[in-house]
């Protein structure tokens, strides 16, 4: 039988490149992957990663059956009924007996890659009740989702660099030759960039690491780790100082211009140079190009956010943006409109919630839904807080043990929980620990669509991508997991739990002003039909939103059954400006000064002199192409080669401690200590050391063979201390960590 070729995105990162898949049929294998020529967004790239979707579903190291961990410690394989039977046994005892706070639940980035976990995730949060909520977010962009909610009303509706029609690109804190663009869902960033400097515009890149963007960029400019809002701050004195500050439009629907300059009034580029490491001439230059130049973009990404002052970073990016003319216009930093309506006008939102709980170990506040990931060894330790401590843990697609601050004592931690239930397809550092695993379909294996890479692209589009493969007989996908988890904790069905979503879905489009008001839910729910799951919500997003036929009959527009009929792929074209309408602030205005993020500064003016040191190092993270954080490490097409797990550090330090490329050193923390490979090389800055995230397959119990075999590597993670926090996000340091370094 020939192969047959499947066109579908790639589900593995925010780019979403267009896929030729040669798959055989009659033996249920994947011939090989391909970039898609055809696709308008990729137009044939792809990156290694690609390569996953098929290593992932041929892995035999998957799950495809439940496992319950025997008393001897060991799994076994069980059905489905035993296992959501087991889970009804120890979950629901715990949560009547102590409350829904006794159940943590945490949520791994990989959710974010799957139709069905993103649109069921937030409702097997509410239905299961508990403030306990931690996921990967706090350890990424959180600082920039609290700084959106707080200046625009929604924390998701992300604020994108039009890459491909900009004059100046600033990149900081970010890599997207390697990442693919995050926050900038851009296929083939090399040829973007490319593109910008063959048009006349010019790259510029701000990171403690020259990195493959930097190399393609026109210029690079070292920066201490952690020093990015005094940069910023800094760019925005000049702003002030050289009169380059233009609303524009955004004057009609913008407070607090006057405030941010006082604010910014002492953070001068003389003031800050040393602490930036950045020449206060060279941020002068840049200011001045950045607010005299029409079309430009101030990019910032994870090491952004991922630092002491994160959420004072995020917010001077887009104020910065703002001031200059260079928000929500052409060429400059906009939102996407994703086809699902995810970001359309509406109700003004609930302010941001902070406080509503509080963790039982510190007192920290929930901010905005979230907890800080790395208190769950805490909140499972705290024996003084009686009935309050936290007593299960569920995990959903995330491993923890590796990306959570100070592993170690999280993994010794899992052990003292009554019960501790995983949603995951491997064995790994985490879920080793867990009393029951609960295995999903794959990609291969699922349709899917691009829900929340529609909303951080850099181009309008909507994509549906059909399964490759129908999944085993008696395999179940991952929101179907989430749903009978719930019933087996709380006893309420899951055909109530759906029906309660779909029915809260049409009957906020239906009300008065909605999208489809004149219809009537009933009307609404019949015609998306009666079969249980994602897909028919996504009929219904797609119908009620920006591009759909809000359920007229004879009026053509978006819907699954027409993204099914066009092979899955719409060009839905370029970004447009979208404020003051979608603003969901409570008066429909933009705060530039925030009170509960100004709140901050103080903190940031008191760090400046100790911000100056240069007699200790400084650790940072790193990305890699062959990486996707810590869930692609077990794909051999992946893992092979080289190990990717080394310390890079500049000449000199390497001189100073006496070490070469290839030798042994061990890195010390406040929070714990690692041996690792060194890799000497000029392009990390002097007195900052970089170590990538992710690995550590080196613990007992974990079953992914090619992980421990070809990369183990380092928990770089052992050295993030769960103590230190962006205070107002409530984020993790990850980046701008003092170490010791020492021969092994």
């Amino acid at each position: 039988m020939a192969a047959e070729i499947i066109r579908r995105s790639c589900p593995t990162c925010e780019a979403c490149c267009g896929l030729q898949v040669h798959v055989d049929r009659d033996t249920q294998q994947i011939l090989r992957i391909e970039g898609d020529p055809d696709d308008f967004r990729s137009r044939g790239y792809l990156c290694p990663k690609a390569y996953a979707m098929k290593a992932v579903y041929e892995d035999p190291d998957r799950l495809t059956q439940p496992m319950r961990k025997r008393a001897d410690g060991q799994f076994e394989a069980i059905s489905w009924d035993e296992a959501f039977a087991y889970a009804a046994e120890k979950l629901r005892p715990i949560r009547e007996k102590y409350g829904p706070q006794s159940v943590g639940v945490f949520i791994g980035e990989p959710t974010g890659h799957n139709l069905g976990a993103l649109l069921y995730t937030t409702l097997f949060m509410r239905a299961l009740g508990t403030p306990r909520a931690f996921s990967s977010a706090t350890m990424d962009q959180f600082p920039k989702n609290v700084t959106l909610k707080l200046m625009y009303g929604d924390g998701w509706m992300f604020v994108i660099p039009d890459v491909k029609r900009t004059d100046l690109f600033i990149c900081m804190g970010g890599n997207p030759v390697v990442s693919q663009g995050s926050l900038m869902g851009t296929p083939d960033v090399p040829g973007v960039l490319r593109g910008i400097r063959q048009r006349g515009g010019r790259v510029v890149v701000i990171d403690p690491r020259r990195t493959e963007t930097a190399d393609l960029a026109d210029e690079h400019h070292f920066i201490r780790p952690g020093t990015d809002a005094y940069f910023l701050a800094a760019m925005i004195h000049v702003f002030f100082e050289e009169g380059l500050v233009n609303l524009g439009r955004f004057a009609a629907f913008t407070d607090g211009v006057q405030e941010v300059r006082e604010i910014c009034r002492d953070f001068s580029p003389e003031a800050v140079a040393e602490t930036t490491g950045i020449a206060a001439e060279t941020i002068r230059a840049l200011a001045r190009e950045y607010a005299t130049t029409k079309k430009a973009a101030l990019y910032g990404r994870i090491g952004t956010c991922t630092q002491e002052f994160g959420t004072l970073a995020s917010w001077l990016l887009d104020v910065a943006a703002i001031l200059t003319g260079h928000f929500d216009e052409e060429g400059c930093m906009m939102f996407p409109r994703p086809a699902a309506g995810q970001s359309e006008p509406g109700e003004a939102s609930a302010p941001m919630s902070v406080g509503a709980y509080r963790t039982v170990a510190r007192g920290l506040p929930e901010i905005d839904g979230q907890l800080p990931a790395g208190v769950m060894a805490e909140e499972i330790e705290e024996k003084s807080a009686g009935d309050q401590r936290m007593r299960a843990l569920l995990t959903a697609a995330g491993n923890p043990v590796l990306s959570a601050p100070n592993g170690d004592r999280l993994a010794a931690s899992l052990g003292e929980l009554d019960f501790m239930v995983s949603v995951d397809i491997y064995i790994n550092e985490t879920t080793s620990h867990a009393d029951l695993i609960l295995p999903t379909t794959v990609s291969a294996e699922e349709e899917n669509f691009d829900f929340t890479y529609a909303t951080t692209c850099s181009h309008n589009y909507a994509r549906w991508s059909p399964a490759i493969f129908e999944a085993p007989a008696g395999a179940k996908p991952h929101w179907e997991v989430l749903m009978r988890l719930v019933e087996a904790a709380t006893g309420v069905p899951l055909e109530q739990l759906d029906e309660a979503m779909v029915g809260g879905i049409a009957g906020s489009v239906t009300r008065p002003g909605g999208r489809c008001e004149g219809k009537t839910t009933e009307e609404l729910i019949a015609a998306i039909g009666s079969e249980r799951g994602p897909l028919r919500i996504l009929d219904l997003m797609l119908r009620a939103g920006p591009y759909g036929d809000r359920f007229v009959a004879g009026k053509d527009g978006l819907s699954l059954r027409a993204l099914r009929e066009c092979g899955g792929l719409v060009d839905l074209g370029p970004l447009k400006p979208r404020l003051p309408e979608v603003l969901k602030t409570p008066d429909r205005r933009i705060p530039l000064v925030h009170p509960y993020i100004t709140a901050d500064v103080p903190r940031l003016a008191a760090a400046l002199a100790d911000a100056q040191r240069r007699d200790r190092l400084l650790l940072i993270g790193r990305r890699q192409v062959r990486n996707m954080n810590s869930w692609l490490h077990n794909a051999q097409v992946l893992a092979k080669g080289p190990a990717r797990c080394t310390l890079l550090m500049h000449p000199d330090d390497a001189k100073r401690f006496g070490l070469a490329t290839g030798e042994k050193a061990r890195v010390r923390s406040q929070s714990g200590e690692i041996v690792t490979e060194v890799e000497v090389s000029d392009e990390v800055m002097k007195g900052v050391v970089r170590l990538p995230h992710g690995f550590g397959h080196t613990r007992p119990g974990s079953r992914t063979a090619i992980a421990t075999r070809l990369q183990p590597g380092a928990n770089a993670n052992q050295l993030t201390d769960e103590g230190p926090l962006d205070v107002p996000s409530g984020t993790h340091i990850a980046n701008g960590i003092p170490v010791e370094i020492a021969r092994a």
